[in-house]
């Protein structure tokens, strides 16, 4: 979350800022547009807090810093876990707020400029399904209006200019047809239950029309088997939104994986995740980069500490950096200890979101043998109690229960360990056969 900053107004009067997360960002922008609820809440440190209380408001910024909107304080209604306080309150426009910005700016109309007769509205961030498809056409001579939802997705998804391409291209169709139809872009989250249905209900009826849910009808078990090659296209589904899924998610030998290496110090996984990487660049087919845990300290996390907390940012930045490789087809090895469960599933979150694979591979080499192999003395400084909150000393391991792989260094040479992450994604038809030809440098 952005920190609190003070901006200017035309007033001169100097308010309090708040950059939310993306959902409640979302929730401001649909309410700006007449179909959000207007009451909403954002955090601040205290300090800021008292000085929005004062002086009444509050400028919610998007997370670049623009003005979006202003909250008129209301009331505290409490404290997030991190220890901001909450206040909520109305959502008024900033007067000097830009033009709608993001891929495909021009469908970001609101409800006044989209002149249709009560048209059936299209509402979700999935592409469209067949069987919704089959019920908007089936009520010939309705208009319909495609809107696709922008905004952080609880299930992961195609991105907005793939479902918005899709719906455009259905709307050509169906205006060959001789249909009136339009397509527009509205900001929303997905939350992943019952609000998702009412939120939909609430978009059409602000355009004047009836909503049919996109997402609603989806056979979302029969797509993923699709998409990973498991089984055959739905018969249902339209081109239109076949092109969508599979830009989201490719087969697997063009779909980009992150191998997330974690194991405690000493334990090999830098060699082993090292050892992979020049293999796979050696055969030549995929294009792969190395995230080791101590390189990425030196430069991308340089400044932080050993708390808790600088290691979940530790790896949140390598695990963002891996999630953009992998969502552009590249494979990312990364080989940080990632000691805590609860950080590596949000690694693992970032990754499928992008319809990337997330591979969790354990070296679960024992402590003993760490200790014995360990050049730079760090388990003696630390069984000393020099280094406070080392792993597996005196910060704990959470071994995870989840791995895709484990691998013992003691027990294998790195050769066959290598060889061993090899022949998992070849079986999965990430690479081609690793050991075909010569293997001469390939340690």
């Amino acid at each position: 979350m952005a920190p609190s900053r003070l901006t200017r107004v035309p007033d001169t009067q100097s308010i309090p800022t708040s950059t939310p997360d993306e959902t409640t960002l979302a929730e401001v922008e649909l309410t700006l547009l007449g179909v959000g609820d207007p009451h909403v809440s954002v955090p601040l440190p205290d300090e800021d807090a008292e000085h929005a209380r004062t002086a009444g408001s509050v400028v919610v910024t998007d997370r670049e810093g623009a003005p979006v909107a202003t909250l008129r304080v209301a009331a505290d209604i409490g404290r997030t876990s991190d220890g901001l306080t909450r206040l909520t309150g109305i959502v008024e426009p900033v007067p000097t707020r830009d033009q709608p910005t993001g891929p495909y700016a021009a469908l970001r109309r609101d409800p006044a400029e989209v002149d249709l007769p009560e048209p059936l509205a299209v509402v979700g961030h999935d592409p469209v399904d067949g069987a919704t498809l089959e019920a908007v056409t089936a009520q010939a001579g309705r208009a319909v209006l495609f809107v696709v939802l922008d905004g952080p997705r609880a299930v992961p998804g195609p991105a907005l200019p793939d479902v918005a391409r899709s719906a455009l291209r259905l709307r050509d169709r169906l205006r060959a047809g001789g249909r009136r139809c339009e397509v527009v872009v509205v900001p929303a989250p997905q939350y992943g239950d019952e609000r998702d249905s009412t939120l939909a209900d609430r978009v059409a009826a602000a355009y004047g029309g009836t909503a049919v849910v996109a997402e609603r009808d989806a056979d979302r078990d029969a797509l993923r088997r699709w998409l990973d090659g498991a089984a055959d296209a739905p018969a249902d589904q339209p081109e239109e939104s076949f092109d969508a899924w599979r830009r989201w998610r490719p087969l697997p030998a063009g779909r980009g994986a992150v191998l997330l290496f974690t194991g405690l110090s000493g334990s090999g996984k830098s060699t082993v995740a090292r050892a992979v990487t020049d293999r796979i660049a050696e055969l030549g087919d995929r294009e792969v980069t190395l995230l080791d845990g101590d390189v990425v300290r030196r430069n991308l996390s340089a400044g932080l500490g050993f708390s808790r907390a600088d290691r979940d940012r530790n790896i949140e930045r390598i695990g963002f950096v891996a999630a953009e490789i992998a969502r552009h087809g590249g494979l990312a090895v990364c080989a940080p200890i990632a000691p805590f469960a609860a950080t590596r599933e949000r690694v693992r979150q970032m990754v499928e979101a992008g319809g990337a694979d997330f591979l969790l591979i354990h070296v679960a080499t024992p402590l003993a043998e760490c200790e014995r192999r360990d050049r730079k003395g760090l388990y003696a400084r630390a069984r000393a109690g020099e280094i406070p909150d080392f792993t597996g000393i005196s910060s704990p391991y959470e071994t995870p229960d989840d791995a895709d792989l484990v691998l013992d260094t003691s027990a294998i040479t790195v050769e066959d360990a290598r060889d061993t992450v090899l022949d998992m994604l070849t079986r999965a038809g990430r690479l081609a056969g690793h050991r075909d030809g010569d293997d001469d440098g390939a340690a």
